[in-house]
Formats: structure tokens, sequence, C-alpha cells
């Protein structure tokens, strides 16, 4: 009697759906494989994680409630510019006016979002004469002038208040003008507040 003859196909895949397998193995490695890899450096090796910023402005941390400086403060629903001016208004001061007047035109299209502000703990003649001629769109309200936490007396500042109410970076008078332009730029480009 003749029995019929394995057949050897039948016990063994074709080479087709090994192919097949292999190209199925190798999709979930590339899928898998970095997130397991950035899942291990996150969380078990946390010094490889870049620590530089592009921001050129100082980070207020924790951030200030803009509203217990001034409560008309609460009143903007943009990005503000407060600049704080204690007492009289010298050069550097109308510098960093200047500046910031600078800084908003050179937003172009986005200027209307940013409103700049001059924080005053006093009312000096010559500082609201000066700001009627040279920067009409200044809106000044009343407040604290110094943060002992953030401003110290080695010159003017800008803070930057977001539409939330926080104020969250500084910039001293050297970081005033193009370095402050390329921040606002690229916090109004991502931000879909204010």
């Amino acid at each position: 009697m003749n029995e019929p003859e394995p057949n050897p196909s039948s016990d063994v895949p074709s080479a087709k759906l090994m192919a097949s397998r292999k190209r199925f193995i190798a999709l979930l490695l590339i899928a898998f494989v970095p997130m397991f890899i950035a899942y291990a450096a996150f969380f078990h090796f946390p010094d490889w994680a870049p620590t530089g910023t592009t921001n050129q402005g100082q980070l207020v941390t924790p951030s200030i409630d803009g509203t217990t400086i001034s409560e008309e403060l609460a009143t903007f629903n943009t990005w503000v510019l407060i600049q704080p001016i204690k007492g009289r208004c010298g050069d550097q001061c109308r510098e960093m006016l200047y500046l910031s007047r600078q800084v908003v035109i050179g937003l172009g299209k986005d200027a209307n979002r940013v409103q700049r502000v001059a924080l005053i703990s006093s009312d000096t003649q010559d500082l609201m004469e000066h700001l009627d001629v040279e920067h009409p769109d200044v809106k000044v309200v009343s407040g604290i002038t110094t943060f002992k936490r953030i401003v110290t007396d080695n010159g003017p500042v800008l803070l930057l208040m977001d539409p939330n109410h926080n104020v969250m970076m500084l910039y001293s008078l050297d970081k005033a003008g193009k370095p402050m332009l390329r921040d606002l730029k690229h916090l109004l480009k991502i931000s879909n507040i204010g």
C-alpha cells in the first residue's frame, strides 16, 4: 500500500508568509522602540533633558499675580508690557519707553495684542507730559513699583504679563529691543490667548 508523501509546504510557512511576519515585527519595533526609549529617558535619566532656554528675558518664577501689583491691571485681557516707574523718569527710563514702543511697532499685525503700561506710585508732572507727547498709547496705572523678589534699583525694567494676569518675564534695558521682540513674536505665535 502506498502511503501519501508528506507535503513539505504544509509544515513550513511559505516564504511570503515569513516576509509578512518580518515586516509586521519591523513595524511594531519602529512604533514602540522610540516610545520605550523616550519613557526610559524621561523617567530614569532626567539629567539628559536639555536645560537651556531660548528666551531672552528672565523668567519670573513663580509668576506674580498682576492684580496684586495693581487692581487696574485686571482690566487688560491682552499681553501687557509693564514699566514700573518710581518717581522721576530719567534718560534710561525714557530709553526703555522708546524701546518698548519700537518692539510693539515691530510686532506688525500682532501689535494690537500687546498693551504698554506705565506703573507709577506717584504722579509726576514731567512724566505725564512726556507720556502725553511721546507715548500717547501708554496706559498709566498706579500701584506697587518695587518688587523685592524681581526688580532691583539697577535700572529700568519691563515686566511681561500674560492675558491671565500672570507677570512671567522681566527684561532689563540691555535685553529690551530686538531680544524682547524675538521673545514676543515667539510667544504670540504659539499663544492661543490674548
